[in-house]
């Protein structure tokens, strides 16, 4: 509390100061003064003018009357007329301009630049493709503009409010476009920690089994650790992998990994925008600690019918989109599946044929994205989307043991997905005020089923046989809205505001077990946990421009989570602020807290569809987090951008499983007794630079940081974490030789994970009644205090493209990962040396792996 108070504090000190710095500038009433003094001129104006506002103009040119006023009121909202000795002064009207930005077929674009020439004022659209933009009175050269979707500069005339719709052309493909002005750069955006990824960042990349991916994407970037190799984990400034807020069009996610985590949900075919944060939240985002993923995916075509498919090692893609009513209705379809249970089933219908004991084997998983959207009005429109994935795993042994028919049968089936449904409906009520109304459902699954039958042989004519049977099922279900409002009073302020209700239904654990061994009585044995709560939300943020240098960010969100027996209340306040230094560079500071009321059981480090959900009760409170960041942005000379970021964070009522049960027994209705309440603390600094000319794209990054742990009924000091990577360092490399051939190439290196090793090894205590045995007691110095060998990996990959008379484009993609086959350690074991010391062995799994795909565009 006390350091809540304090950073409180800290930020109304500094708002004031800011305050004070306003009052001590210049005003344009100073400036005036300073005309009568050069030019025998009086100034006639009405009292309703307020002319004590600061002056954000540039130097003043006296070299006529008529340039020294209109450096002075070109900013001020102020027409002014030179009428002999007297200059007449009227309050200048301002007018708003107002629309979407479009791609040429039909796609909004999302954190496109409004930017005005003739004021020097601009805006970003939203995440919905809408802008506002309130500018005086007259003749403005606006130019719109997106990285990757292009440039258009428009002469607008405004005698009053205008609608204006603007389509771009989108051909980042056959040549990059570089962009004069980015309003989404670092360089000017009030959050600290933010990252926007387009589709084009997933176009050349390193991708594993050239599949791109929208996590591993995530893991290569500054202040991300990965966890472990090939899993997709997500360990945001030194939180787990659980505090991560994954929303598609709005709607959360819970299970984003197929495969084990070699593959995440999303289908980067139908994606259109991330917006990833890692610190300086805005309050429009709340419910996890450690960040927030925010993908929106294409609306469809509106013009013509397009589409693409990808056919890769062990997946396929197709992607199709186009118009139902032309201009008016559109719909986008796309469909990921994996074809491993298709090469296994013929590779062990060959092994089969020749041993006695039969063995299945079936994985598969495929994600299916479908999206209508209908223009009802310039004001009006709607969407529906949805989203489903699924992974099945089957396993089942027979051993033949007597002829013909006895034999022993073991059946594994895991199955775990997500079901996704939103309808939005954005209205335009004003040309500044904008709407989102979203109706959201969410259902998460995990399905385990065991089978066993043990055949005993004839007795008394009649087989015997012993049944072992489990069966469990976590389900959770979300339904709920989001209402988003975004109002642009005027040039100054950008306000959001709204409420979000969810409705959840946990059931962690619907446990089943039977055991039958042919007697008259059978054992079994049934649990079932539900939970039921609300979480209800409320906030208000307000993008704020102080001069033209300094910008603010300040909200604040509130939740109410009522469950059986109690209810929190979570006031969580937000701010950052940009100073502009420099045309080239800003410095931005910001502070953040977070809460979370949800937790991730799990026995082990790994993300597994055996993990399951649980709600904060009253027994176990919700998580919080604060986090301070603070960082340099800035541009130097032949378009080389860099940025050196700082970041503290805490981290309250952080709960660890301690696993004793394992996740597949009946342990979801006494989870609260078998986890352990503790404390987190992360900091550290992280760098990136960037470089681009269109044809050569060069991004590196490091990062310097700690992550630690306190969990007193475990170890009664601080500990590092398990992944608390000292160093992270990473190289991305991409460049386009023709229109034909381009190649990229990433190296990756961090320090490695920790595991815990026993220091030494004593004699265990000799209790009465109690036979001694040879084994003794393993003594540990601390958790986590020994470190792996560091990773490092080199990929490597290149696409050759090819456009047929008919216009398709082909591309071939040929890659390597780990190209030098270096061999990460995936985990390690414990081994006692002769003289009674202990030491780990660390053990690699993946070596290069090649890959290749082939896809079509039409």
């Amino acid at each position: 509390m006390k350091t809540r108070i304090l950073s409180l504090f800290f930020l109304a000190s500094l708002m004031n100061a800011l305050s004070l710095h306003a009052q001590h500038r210049v005003t344009v009433e100073d400036l005036m003064e300073q005309v009568k003094q050069v030019y025998p001129v009086s100034f006639v104006y009405d009292a309703s003018i307020k002319l004590d506002i600061p002056y954000v103009g540039k130097h003043l040119d006296m070299n006529s009357l008529e340039s020294a006023l209109s450096t002075l009121f070109e900013h001020a909202g102020i027409q002014w007329e030179v009428n002999g000795e007297y200059v007449i002064l009227k309050k200048q009207s301002s007018y708003t301009l107002s629309g979407y930005v479009y791609q040429e077929n039909g796609e909004t674009v999302i954190n496109a630049t409004v930017w005005d020439i003739t004021s020097h004022t601009g805006t970003l659209t939203n995440e919905h493709g809408f802008y506002s933009l309130t500018l005086n009175e007259g003749t403005h050269k606006i130019r719109f503009s997106h990285i990757g979707s292009g440039e258009l500069m428009e002469e607008i005339t405004l005698k009053g409010n205008k609608t204006k719709n603007i389509w771009l052309k989108s051909d980042y493909q056959i040549e990059e476009v570089v962009v004069t002005a980015d309003l989404n750069s670092p360089l000017y955006t009030t959050q600290t920690g933010k990252v926007s990824l387009t589709a084009k960042d997933f176009v050349s990349g390193n991708n594993f089994m050239s599949s791109p991916d929208v996590v591993k994407k995530l893991q290569s970037l500054s202040g991300v650790a990965s966890g472990t190799e090939l899993i997709s984990g997500l360990y945001v400034h030194g939180g787990n992998n659980d505090e991560n807020l994954f929303l598609l069009d709005g709607t959360p996610l819970y299970q984003v990994n197929h495969a084990g985590g070699l593959f995440s949900a999303f289908n980067t075919d139908i994606i259109k925008n991330i917006d990833f944060y890692k610190s300086g939240f805005p309050a429009r985002y709340g419910g996890r600690l450690s960040s927030v993923v925010d993908v929106r995916t294409n609306d469809g075509n509106m013009k013509e019918y397009r589409g693409s498919f990808t056919l890769g090692l062990l997946e396929g893609r197709i992607q199709f989109e186009g118009p139902i009513v032309k201009n008016r209705t559109s719909f986008n379809v796309a469909l990921r599946r994996t074809w491993m249970d298709l090469l296994t089933a013929p590779a062990l219908a060959i092994i089969n044929s020749s041993r006695r004991n039969k063995q299945n084997l079936r994985y598969a998983f495929h994600d299916f994205n479908a999206k209508v959207t209908h223009i009802f009005s310039e004001k009006s429109r709607a969407d529906i989307s949805l989203y489903s994935g699924n992974d099945l795993f089957k396993f089942r042994h027979k051993e033949y043991l007597f002829d013909p028919e006895p034999t022993n049968v073991d059946k594994f089936s895991l199955q775990w997905g997500n079901f996704t449904a939103s309808v939005n409906w954005k209205y335009i009520f004003s040309h500044k005020m904008f709407a989102n109304i979203t109706g959201v459902y969410t259902h998460n699954q995990s399905k385990f089923d065991y089978l066993s039958e043990e055949q005993l042989g004839y007795i008394e004519g009649l087989m015997g046989a012993i049944v072992k049977e489990q069966r469990n099922r976590s389900t959770i279900h979300d339904f709920g809205y989001r209402m988003e409002f975004d109002y642009r009073p005027n040039v100054w302020n950008h306000i959001r505001f709204g409420s979000n209700y969810m409705r959840h239904l946990f059931v962690p654990q619907n446990y089943y077990s039977k055991y039958d061994d042919a007697s008259p009585n059978a054992l079994t044995d049934q649990i079932t946990s539900r939970y039921r709560s609300n979480e209800f939300t409320l906030y208000a943020e307000d993008d704020l421009s102080v001069g033209k240098r300094v910008k603010l960010n300040g909200g604040i969100h509130y939740t109410l989570f009522g469950i059986s027996g109690t209810k929190y209340h979570s006031i969580e306040p937000r701010a950052a602020i940009n100073f502009r230094l420099c045309d080239k560079v800003s410095l931005k500071v910001s502070y953040t807290e977070m809460s979370q009321f949800m937790h991730q059981l799990s026995a082990t480090y790994l993300n597994l569809p055996t993990d399951y959900w649980v709600p904060s009760t009253a027994r176990i409170t919700p998580m919080k987090s604060r986090q301070w960041a603070a960082g340099v942005y800035g541009k130097l000379p032949y378009g080389i951008r860099w940025s050196l970021e700082g970041f503290y964070k805490t981290m309250d009522n952080l709960i660890e499983y301690d696993g004793s049960s394992g996740m597949l027994n009946p342990a979801a209705d006494r989870w609260e007794n078998e986890v352990r309440i503790g404390k987190g603390k992360a900091y550290g600094m992280e760098t990136d630079v960037s470089y681009s000319n269109g044809r050569t794209s060069v991004d590196a990054s490091y990062t310097l940081s700690w992550s630690k742990r306190y969990f007193p009924d475990f170890y009664p000091a601080w500990y590092p974490d398990k992944f608390d990577n000292r160093h992270k360092f990473s190289v991305c490399i991409s460049h386009k030789f023709s229109d034909r051939i381009d190649a990229y190439a990433s190296w990756n290196y961090r320090s490695g994970n920790r595991i815990t090793l026993p220091s030494q090894q004593v004699d265990a205590p000799v209790l009465p009644g109690v036979e001694r045995t040879n084994e003794g007691m393993l003594v540990y110095e601390r958790p986590n205090n020994v470190s792996l060998p560091a990773y490092h990996r080199l990929d490597v990959g290149i696409n050759f493209r090819k456009t047929t008379k008919r216009g398709f484009e082909r591309i071939w993609n040929v890659s390597l990962y780990n190209a030098y086959c270096r061999m990460n350690p995936l985990y390690a074991t414990v081994q006692q040396n002769p003289d009674g010391t202990f030491v780990g062995k660390a053990h690699g799994v993946f070596p290069v792996i090649p890959s290749f795909s082939y896809t079509l565009k039409f």
